[in-house]
């Protein structure tokens, strides 16, 4: 087993994923890696920006937007 780096910076999910105490934890409360890395696939799915949609009916009227003179 290798030291985890605590200094100045975060753990990856992978490194939190092999530390003990977090194993340990996941264990107790039925959770495998596996289900950690799922979870953090579909949060970041869900968080990816959809394109926009136009839509545009056929039935809706065409419109000329721009300002005639008076």
């Amino acid at each position: 087993m290798r030291a985890m780096k605590y200094v100045d910076q975060e753990l990856t999910i992978e490194e939190m994923l092999a530390d003990p105490i977090v194993q340990t934890l996941m264990r107790y409360d039925g959770i495998s890696a596996s289900d950690v890395r799922h979870t953090i696939d579909q949060v970041l799915q869900n968080r990816l920006p959809s394109p926009p949609v136009r839509v545009r009916s056929s039935r809706a009227p065409h419109h000329n937007w721009r300002m005639k003179a008076a």
